[in-house]
C-alpha cells in the first residue's frame, strides 16, 4: 500500500469514529432525563455518596375537590323536628368537615351554613316579639314586668295587697315562733319578728324550747310538748310556722334568719296566693 492510500485510510477511519461517537451521545441525551448521569439510577446515586443529589421533580397540583352541598331538605316530606335535626346535623358536618380540612370552599360552605341558620334564628326572635306584643294573654310581662317604670307600679300594687293580706291574716291563721336562748341566730331573728308582728298588728305565740326567755320575746311560753304535737320537734330553729284555724295544719313560713320583706313576701304568698300564680 502506497503512503497515500495509507493516510486516506487513517483519514476515512477517524470520521467514522467521530460519527460513532457523535451519534452515541445524541442518542444518550435523548433517552436521559437528567444532565447527570448518576440521575434516575439508584445504586449509581448510592455509590456516589452524599456528595450528589438530583434535582426533585415537581409533583402535579392535585385538584381541588369541591365541598359537599347541603342536604337538601323538603317542606312537607318530613316533620318539623326532623327538618330541624337535618339542618343541625349539616352545620356540624359542614363546621367539622372545615376544621378537618380548612379550605376555603369548605370553610365558605360552614360559613353560609351558619348564616342562613342565624337568619332563620331572627326571623322566629322578631316574629316572636310581634306575636306577644298583638296578643296580650301570652305576654308574660303583663304579670310580671320588666320594665324600670312598669316594674314600679307592679311593685306598688304588690306591696299594697301584700299589706292588706297581712292585715287579715289574723281571721284564719296564727303565728308561731319556736327558739331558745342559746341560739346565736335566735339572738338577732327574735328582736327582727317583734318589729314585724308590731308593724303589721300581728299576734305571735313564742315558744322557748328550753324554757328561758327569748330575745325579744320575754313573754315566751315552755315548750312542754307543743313543739312535738305540731310535727316540729327536731326543727331548726329559729322557726316561724303558720296555724291554719281551718285545717288544722302547720304551714311552715321558714328556718333561720328572715328579713321583714322576706318574711312578709312569704307569708303573703302562703295565704294569698294559689300555687303558680307568680310564674
Amino acid at each position: 500500500m502506497t503512503r497515500a492510500a495509507l493516510r486516506a485510510l487513517k483519514r476515512v477511519l477517524a470520521a467514522a469514529a467521530v460519527w460513532t461517537a457523535w451519534t452515541a451521545l445524541a442518542a444518550q441525551a435523548a433517552v436521559a432525563t437528567e444532565w447527570r448521569p448518576w440521575c434516575g439510577n439508584e445504586r449509581s446515586g448510592a455509590s456516589l455518596g452524599w456528595h450528589f443529589y438530583c434535582d426533585r421533580q415537581e409533583e402535579e397540583p392535585q385538584p381541588v375537590k369541591p365541598a359537599p352541598a347541603p342536604p337538601v331538605v323538603r317542606e312537607g316530606t318530613t316533620s318539623a323536628m326532623e327538618r330541624i335535626e337535618a339542618m343541625r346535623k349539616a352545620l356540624e358536618e359542614a363546621r367539622a368537615d372545615a376544621i378537618l380540612d380548612p379550605t376555603p370552599a369548605k370553610v365558605t360552605a360552614y360559613l353560609r351554613l351558619q348564616q342562613e341558620t342565624l337568619q332563620r334564628a331572627a326571623a322566629f326572635s322578631d316574629a316572636f316579639r310581634r306575636t306577644v306584643w298583638a296578643t296580650p294573654e301570652v305576654d308574660y310581662t303583663l304579670r310580671r314586668p320588666v320594665g324600670a317604670l312598669a316594674k314600679q307600679v307592679w311593685s306598688d300594687g304588690r306591696r299594697q295587697a301584700r299589706d292588706a293580706a297581712l292585715a287579715r291574716l289574723g281571721e284564719r291563721y296564727g303565728l308561731i315562733y319556736l327558739g331558745h336562748a342559746g341560739c346565736p341566730a335566735c339572738r338577732v331573728f327574735g328582736p327582727l319578728l317583734r318589729a314585724f308582728a308590731q308593724r303589721h298588728g300581728l299576734d305571735v305565740l313564742a315558744v322557748s324550747l328550753t324554757g328561758a326567755a327569748l330575745e325579744g320575746w320575754p313573754e315566751a311560753v315552755k315548750d312542754n310538748g307543743r313543739a312535738a304535737r305540731l310535727g316540729l320537734g327536731d326543727a331548726p330553729v329559729p322557726a316561724l310556722v303558720l296555724f291554719d284555724s281551718e285545717t288544722k295544719r302547720v304551714v311552715p313560713v321558714g328556718f333561720g334568719v328572715m328579713a321583714e320583706d322576706e318574711m312578709a313576701e312569704r307569708i303573703f304568698a302562703l295565704t294569698a296566693l294559689e300555687p303558680g300564680h307568680d310564674y
